[in-house]
């Protein structure tokens, strides 16, 4: 995805129950993650998702996003909008919508942001499909759609597996193995073998429940890992590498600086 421009376009996923029209803008200094999030709100299944790209590109200039309901994003991203909005002879079209902070381990910190009213809502970047739904339901107002959705004809078994990807308890326990393993060198065949699936099929469930692929999603949960320890402890960096289940120090630089847009040297001295 293009973090320079700005980049609109509608999901058209298939047929849907409903079709409440929620204008989400997503922007985010990882483009993995915000690629992986805008997969998953696209397969909101009663709602007609219509998604924009927001870079920081658009936060120095004329905002456009006019129908964005929903913002979410890291932390730099959105304090920029905040300092936007205070600005004379600066308007921003998005002054009236609902801000989500994307956390990556800075979950107190975005804590005391929402008490001070600075945001609206947060949530991990791991968070499970169903809980980001939920959050967009609640920040809309459109919980009211469900009861719509209710009484339509349920789907089909196969017809939910093919929207759904995993079901919500072999999710569970694919996550709770990756959460207790996460330092270790396991194969995808072993997650497949947790969801008794074939890799193949596996590979494409995960990714359309979490809009991630097992192994980015691995990576970003030792990214939140390290996170932590930067933040509340002084270990050396090699030894935190390791810790979380990277191979080298070098290598965790990079995948960390890739995941979120900072080295794990400058993630330290901001919680300092």
């Amino acid at each position: 995805m293009d973090t320079t421009r700005l980049h609109e376009y509608a999901v058209r996923d298939g047929p849907r129950y409903a079709s409440v029209p929620v204008g989400v803008a997503v922007g985010h200094r990882s483009t993995l993650v915000a690629a992986g999030l805008a997969a998953t709100l696209a397969r909101m299944p009663e709602c007609d998702v219509r998604l924009s790209q927001l870079s920081k590109l658009d936060c120095d200039s004329h905002c456009t996003h006019d129908d964005a309901q929903l913002v979410f994003g890291d932390s730099a991203l959105l304090k920029q909008l905040r300092r936007q909005f205070t600005e004379p002879g600066k308007p921003c079209s998005l002054a009236s919508a609902k801000f989500v902070w994307v956390t990556a381990g800075d979950e107190a910190v975005a804590r005391a942001a929402k008490e001070a009213g600075q945001i609206d809502e947060h949530l991990p970047v791991d968070c499970p499909e169903e809980e980001l739904f939920a959050i967009v339901r609640r920040l809309i107002g459109s919980d009211a759609t469900s009861g719509e959705h209710a009484k339509r004809p349920a789907a089909s078994p196969a017809r939910r597996c093919a929207l759904g990807g995993l079901a919500p308890g072999v999710l569970r326990r694919v996550r709770e193995y990756i959460d207790e393993h996460l330092t270790e060198n396991f194969r995808t065949e072993v997650l497949a073998c947790i969801a008794m699936l074939s890799c193949g099929h596996f590979n494409r469930a995960f990714k359309q429940s979490t809009g991630v692929s097992p192994h980015h999603y691995i990576i970003q949960k030792r990214v939140a890992a390290a996170t932590e320890l930067l933040r509340k402890t002084t270990r050396a960096m090699a030894d935190i590498a390791l810790e979380v289940g990277f191979a080298d120090q070098s290598h965790f630089s990079r995948t960390f600086a890739a995941i979120t847009g900072e080295t794990p040297s400058a993630c330290r001295r901001r919680h300092r």
